[in-house]
């Protein structure tokens, strides 16, 4: 059984979509225009399946699986999608200075995004399109997997204490007593006459 060069395409899409989200809770940290550019970026990726499919059916592109043409677009789209994972840690770290929160997200996304992509490539390459994992290719993929879970729970651990110190609070009430705000015209209250004794 052969998988197609599309199946790139979609890859690429899925890593945009999370791109998208992973950046819509990061709002304090990222551009705001962030996740509709990520969002933009996968519709542009299911254009260019749509097309890819016309081009197929219409004779422009060859129905064989190890179509150079048709690799290299699917490669190249996510290559895209992986770089913009890659750019989105190096603007974490080096403009917002925010290392752990990239580090975070390196751990969780881009390194096993990497890895994912560069292992298909790698056995579409080696098997001329068919799948078939060796059982070494299948560990590596075993052990991104549980590095995935447990980056992603850290990830999702320092989200969640990202979000809760910047909506105001730790999220328990505080015991401490409320200072009241000052009334304008505070100082001219006048003090009640006192009797004076003769």
């Amino acid at each position: 059984m052969s998988y197609l060069p599309e199946f790139f395409i979609v890859l690429g899409i899925f890593v945009f979509l999370a791109m998208s989200f992973l950046s819509a809770l990061l709002d304090d940290d990222l551009p705001s225009t962030l996740p509709y550019l990520f969002q933009g970026a996968a519709a542009g990726g299911l254009g260019l399946f749509l097309i890819n499919q016309t081009f197929i059916n219409g004779g422009i592109l060859s129905r064989v699986p190890t179509d150079p043409t048709r690799f290299w677009i699917g490669v190249a789209y996510l290559a895209s999608a992986v770089s913009m994972s890659a750019g989105l840690n190096v603007y974490l770290a080096i403009v917002r200075r925010k290392m752990a929160l990239s580090s975070i997200l390196s751990g969780a996304v881009t390194v096993p995004t990497f890895m994912v992509s560069a292992i298909l490539v790698s056995s579409f390459l080696g098997t001329g399109g068919e799948v078939g994992f060796s059982p070494a290719t299948v560990l590596i993929m075993a052990v991104s997997a549980s590095l995935i879970s447990v980056s992603i729970f850290g990830f999702l651990r320092e989200g969640h204490l990202h979000f809760r110190n910047s909506s105001g609070g730790g999220g328990a009430l505080s015991t401490s007593p409320v200072s009241l705000p000052s009334v304008q015209g505070e100082d001219d209250w006048e003090e009640s006459p006192k009797k004076e004794s003769e």
